[in-house]
């Protein structure tokens, strides 16, 4: 027997409240861990990478705490009540909806400046390898928070609260032209192919430099080393933008497809599911970074157990590092060989 319509309302409910609520913990925390580390860091301030890196933590803790702590409420809990009243309130509405429009943007795009930088970082042009400073970083980011702030306004005059004919509250917009702008346009162009384009060429470009350059390791000074860790953590930070990032797209271009279609309810509430499932792993884009810097770089690995662990765990300092650090390090060659593995199968 198919599961019915209220079977999938239900399983909606259990994946925004089971996985809503692991994504935004881990994500939130590991965004934090981020600012913390390379903030404090003077080897990592040092980097421009880094800057990019701090941009794109800022925006994603940002996005994780109002975006998805929204779909938990809403989505996973079905607030009710005073709170139902706040989170449906038609100027918390325009002002989330403008937020996280800027900063969901702005992190990608973000990652794919990120992942530019460090083609230019590798390049063997010296006109190329200038674009590779701290200061140009800062000019970058600038501009992409602003265009991002700018082309998000429309967000902020044309959503509403809108109710059902069920008695259903949504946050929408309420402009034709606003929609599909969104569903032709803004979701589809400039939220999946143009940054998959640029994460792809750009994150292959600089795979391909980091073959060419001689093995120097033994005669790399730490800010090297870091610098070398740090290319490769962006490329591997690439490769999960793209995956969690196509399943968002593909179904984005179907809602774009069949806006005009006429469908039952039984159709709409699986697809209702479906775009459930799809946006929370979307948000696995903005809760990994920290997990993949870790578990791939020893430098910066050791740097969180001390900022973040040995303050805590001051009595058992030495030991907690070493175990911790022995343990990552065992599985460290394993990710990195697959990660090798995929790069070259492209």
């Amino acid at each position: 027997m198919p599961p019915s319509i209220n079977d999938f309302i239900q399983y909606g409910q259990y994946v925004n409240q089971i996985a809503g609520i692991f994504f935004w913990f881990f994500g939130v925390f590991g965004s934090l861990a981020i600012l913390i580390i390379f903030s404090s860091k003077k080897e990592l301030r040092r980097s421009p990478s880094s800057q990019y890196i701090l941009v794109a933590a800022t925006c994603d803790f940002i996005f994780l705490g109002i975006a998805l702590g929204y779909r938990i409420m809403t989505d996973g809990f079905s607030v009710r009540g005073n709170i139902a009243l706040f989170f449906f309130n038609p100027a918390v509405c325009k002002i989330r909806n403008y937020i996280t429009g800027v900063t969901n943007f702005a992190t990608l795009y973000t990652k794919c400046l990120c992942t530019i930088d460090q083609w230019a970082s590798t390049s063997r042009s010296n006109r190329v390898r200038q674009f590779n400073s701290v200061k140009w970083a800062r000019i970058f980011l600038i501009i992409n928070t602003l265009i991002w702030s700018l082309m998000q306004i429309p967000q902020l005059i044309y959503n509403d609260i809108i109710t059902s004919s069920s008695g259903i509250m949504s946050c929408v917009g309420t402009s034709k032209a606003l929609v599909y702008a969104f569903s032709y346009f803004l979701l589809p162009v400039l939220y999946f192919f143009l940054p998959l384009i640029l994460l792809t060429t750009f994150g292959y470009l600089t795979y391909t430099h980091l073959k060419q350059i001689s093995e120097r390791s033994l005669k790399q000074s730490r800010f090297q080393r870091i610098e070398r860790q740090l290319t490769s953590l962006i490329i591997a930070q690439t490769l999960v933008c793209i995956v969690t990032s196509l399943p968002y797209g593909v179904q984005y271009l179907y809602t774009g497809i069949t806006l005009t279609q006429t469908k039952d309810s039984y159709r709409l509430a699986v697809e209702a599911f479906i775009q459930h499932v799809v946006r929370l792993n979307l948000y696995a884009s903005s809760a990994a970074p920290f997990y993949v810097y870790i578990c791939l770089s020893t430098e910066i690995r050791r740097m969180a157990i001390q900022i973040l662990f040995c303050k805590l765990f001051k009595g058992n300092q030495i030991g907690f590092s070493q175990t911790l650090d022995k343990t990552i390090d065992q599985a460290a060659p394993t990710v990195n060989h697959q990660m090798k593995t995929i790069s070259e199968g492209k």
